[in-house]
C-alpha cells in the first residue's frame, strides 16, 4: 500500500509512457474434440499443475437451469477452464454428453476420452507436477470417474459438486447443494453445504442455478485444497506483493494502463458506501481513468493498520487521510471542494486470481465523511414515539450517533479516544 504521492499526474494523458497498454498473459486453446479443449495457464509466470474438468452440456432450452432471472446479465465470471488457468492451472475440459433421458450418452467413451485428454495434459509443455487434480461438475459420470481413478497414477485429488455413490481412492472434496442427499460413502472427504437448490451454482452458463456468492467461497476453498503440498502444490503468488504493486500505480505512478494491467481480463471494483467503480475492464477503465486515479488530492496518505493475507484475499485495515481541494468523486461523489482535512478508517477486501486482482470490495463509515466536512447536523427530528415523552404534540429530536476525525484516531491508537464516549446524557432523543 502506498504511503503519499510525490510526484503524479494531474490528468490523465493517452499519449503519456505509462498509458501505454499493458499485454494480459495469454496462452491459445487447443480443441482436442468438439468436446474436449486445453488451455494452458494464464498467468505470467506460463506453467502449472493440471487440471480435468468434467462439465456438463449447456442446459436443455426450457430447462429450469437455462431460465434466466429477472434483470439477468451476463456474469463477469468466467467458465471454470478460463478461471482456472488464470489461477495458473493447465486445464483440460471435458464436455459430457447425455441421451434423451439425462444420463451420459452411449457414445460418450469416458475411458478413452479421458486416457487420451489426461496424455495430451501430460504432454503438454506448461504443465508440471506430476499430480493431476479432478473436478466433476456432472453427476452422471461421477461412479465411473470413482472407478476410473485408480488407474490413471496421476490423478491424485478430487473434486465434486455431488453426493459420492462409492467411496473416492483420493483425497476429496465435496460442495453440495442443500437438497443434496447426505454421503455416507467416503467419511474421508471435506464436506460443504451451500443453500442453493442446484448443484450447478458455480456454473455462470446455468443461469437459472448459478450463485456467483456461493460459487466465489467454493472457489476459494477448492483452491486451498489444490494448494495444499500433498495435493497438487498448486502455485504460490505473493499477493501482498500484487497489491502493493497494484496500488503503486493507482496513488504514485497514476497510471491507468499499468493498474489495469495488474488485473484479470474482467475485473471489478465496489465502493461499497457510494456505489462507485466499475464492473468489466471497459468500465473499470473509465473509472479509474476519470473518476479515481487523477481525482485523489495530491496529499493522499494510507496508513496501513493491520493485514491478513488468505489463499487468494488480501484484507487490509487502514487509514486514508487527505485535504478535500478538489472533487473527490468516487469517496464523495458531486460534493464541491471544502477544503477540508479528512481522516477516514478503511477496510480493502482483495480478491487475487492467479498473479492478477479480480476484483476490490472498499468499505468505510460514509457518516464520519460527512460529518467532517461539516454536512451532518448534531441533531434531527425523531419521528417516533418515546414512552417518556407521551405528551400529545411534543416534537422530538435525536443526536445523530456519528464522530469526526477521532473515529482514525481511535483505529490507530486504541487509547487516544476513550471509549463509550456516545452513551453520555448529551446523546439521545430529546425535545426539539
Amino acid at each position: 500500500m502506498p504511503t503519499q504521492n510525490l510526484a503524479y499526474a494531474t490528468k490523465y494523458d493517452a499519449e503519456a509512457e505509462s498509458e501505454r497498454p499493458v499485454a494480459l498473459p495469454s496462452a491459445p486453446l487447443v480443441t482436442l474434440a468438439s468436446n474436449v479443449s486445453l488451455q494452458p495457464p494464464l498467468t505470467h509466470r506460463g506453467s502449472g499443475p493440471g487440471l480435468v474438468l468434467l462439465l456438463p452440456p449447456l442446459p436443455t432450452e426450457g430447462s429450469l437451469e437455462a431460465q434466466q432471472p429477472k434483470g439477468w446479465k451476463k456474469p463477469l465470471d468466467p467458465p471454470p477452464q478460463y478461471k482456472w488457468a488464470e489461477e495458473g492451472y493447465a486445464v483440460l475440459e471435458m464436455v459430457v454428453a447425455r441421451d434423451a433421458v439425462g444420463d451420459a450418452s452411449g457414445a460418450w467413451d469416458l475411458k478413452r476420452t479421458l486416457a487420451e485428454g489426461v496424455q495430451k495434459l501430460q504432454e503438454l509443455k506448461e504443465c508440471e507436477g506430476e499430480h493431476i487434480g479432478v473436478v466433476v461438475y456432472e453427476p452422471t459420470i461421477l461412479a465411473e470417474v470413482l472407478v476410473l481413478l485408480p488407474t490413471y497414477p496421476a490423478l491424485k485429488v478430487l473434486v465434486s459438486y455431488f453426493p459420492l455413490p462409492l467411496p473416492s481412492p483420493v483425497p476429496t472434496m465435496l460442495h453440495l447443494a442443500v437438497s443434496a442427499e447426505e454421503t455416507t460413502s467416503c467419511p474421508s472427504a471435506k464436506v460443504y453445504r451451500y443453500t442453493n437448490n442446484s448443484p450447478f451454482f458455480p456454473l455462470p452458463t446455468y443461469p437459472g442455478s448459478y450463485d456467483p456468492t456461493s460459487a466465489s467461497v467454493a472457489h476459494s476453498r477448492i483452491l486451498e485444497f489444490f494448494k495444499r503440498p500433498s495435493n497438487l502444490a498448486g502455485p504460490i503468488f505473493d499477493l501482498e506483493e500484487l497489491w502493493d504493486l497494484h496500488t503503486f500505480y493507482e496513488f504514485e505512478d497514476r497510471s491507468v494502463a499499468k493498474t489495469m494491467g495488474t488485473m484479470v481480463a474482467e475485473p471489478y471494483v465496489n465502493h461499497i458506501p457510494t456505489m462507485t467503480g466499475g464492473i468489466g475492464r471497459k468500465a473499470l477503465s473509465e473509472f479509474y481513468r476519470d473518476h479515481f486515479i487523477f481525482s485523489n488530492p495530491s496529499d493522499t496518505l494510507n496508513t496501513l493498520v493491520s493485514r491478513t493475507v488468505g489463499i487468494d484475499r488480501v484484507v487490509d485495515e487502514f487509514v486514508m487521510t487527505l485535504t478535500h481541494n478538489q472533487p473527490v468523486d468516487w469517496l464523495i461523489p458531486g460534493i464541491p471542494a471544502t477544503g477540508k482535512a479528512l481522516s477516514v478508517p478503511m477496510t480493502a477486501v482483495v480478491c487475487i486470481r492467479g498473479d492478477r486482482l479480480y476484483h476490490e470490495h472498499i468499505s468505510w463509515d460514509q457518516a464520519t465523511v460527512l460529518k467532517q466536512l461539516g454536512l451532518l447536523p448534531t441533531h434531527v427530528p425523531f419521528p417516533h414515539t418515546v414512552p417518556a415523552f407521551a405528551a400529545q404534540g411534543t416534537k422530538l429530536e435525536v443526536s445523530l450517533p456519528v464522530l469526526g476525525a477521532e473515529t482514525a484516531v481511535k483505529l490507530l491508537d486504541k487509547d487516544a479516544v476513550e471509549s463509550n464516549g456516545l452513551f453520555g446524557k448529551q446523546y439521545g432523543v430529546r425535545k426539539a
